[in-house]
């Protein structure tokens, strides 16, 4: 199972919204197929991993972090190419709670496959934490990254602030940034840094951009509204209409949200990012 996790970890950041997956076959005490997810509507780790062990497959266990499907979607069933490889015994890591797509260990076993769940639970769990909280909740996960001094401050009395930490570690926010669907920030941030967000410093999918500006204030000329990669931006119901046309017209959704203490209503729009296929959102300023 911990190579399958190996497989399953290639995939982080470029699964949604699916989960990443990884998947080996095991012929006797040798792998003999790996696989991973690497995009949604693309193949799942289990076919991947089958179609590298060939038939080397049959009689084979299959080792794969989270249960197989079992529904038709933009990609047919595991389930069926795990039947039809022959394959002897399923070790899963966790089940799959999505309503859609769960029951495949019970398809299985009812083929008479042996099949086993719960193997590095914890692990296999964390791998698709973001797919997992987002089916079990309909949020997204979302992560907070701040660089601080000793005595806990981002900025001096004035605001002013600057890189206080080293270039790795901003490598290492960078990676986050690749692992994140979406990056969301201020307008306060965007007005002091005018940022680009991207995650230039690694390789990496850039995260789509949520930029909090209730009254849609921000200039026009920021970066982010003039740069590749999309931008999306969380305002009051009662923002100017005028400006929405013109960032409209930049390519810029608005998205406009119940008003609330201090600015717009946070759940709703988490609600409405998970339902746009974001299931993880960095927040950055």
């Amino acid at each position: 199972m911990r190579e399958a996790l190996k497989e399953g970890r290639k995939g982080l950041g470029t699964t949604s919204p699916n989960p990443p997956v990884g998947a080996v076959v095991v012929q006797g005490r040798r792998i003999v197929g790996r696989g991973y997810h690497k995009k949604a509507g693309t193949p799942h780790a289990e076919v991947l991993a089958l179609k590298a062990a060939g038939k080397a497959a049959y009689g084979a266990t299959l080792y794969v972090t989270l249960e197989p499907c079992a529904h038709y979607g933009r990609t047919p069933p595991c389930t069926e190419a795990i039947l039809a490889a022959g394959i002897k015994r399923v070790v899963i890591g966790c089940r799959d709670p999505n309503p859609k797509a769960r029951g495949g260990a019970d398809i299985l076993r009812s083929r008479g496959l042996e099949v086993e769940t719960g193997v590095l639970l914890a692990e296999c769990a964390t791998l698709c934490r973001f797919f997992l909280k987002g089916v079990k909740t309909g949020l997204p996960w979302v992560l907070a990254k701040a660089a601080m001094s000793l005595d806990g401050r981002i900025a001096t009395r004035s605001g002013a602030s600057k890189w206080i930490t080293s270039e790795e570690a901003r490598r290492v926010g960078h990676r986050l940034r690749a692992l994140c669907d979406a990056i969301l920030v201020g307008r306060g941030t965007v007005e002091a840094d005018d940022p680009v967000l991207t995650c230039r410093m690694v390789k990496g999918r850039d995260p789509v951009r949520i930029i909090l500006d209730s009254y849609l204030r921000l200039p026009e000329e920021v970066k982010v509204f003039n740069s590749p990669g999309k931008t999306i931006v969380w305002t009051r119901e009662d923002a100017p209409r005028a400006k929405e046309e013109r960032l409209t017209k930049k390519g810029v959704e608005v998205w406009r949200l119940k008003p609330a203490p201090g600015g717009v209503d946070l759940k709703q729009g988490l609600s409405k990012a998970y339902e746009a296929g974001l299931l993880s959102i960095l927040v950055e300023g």
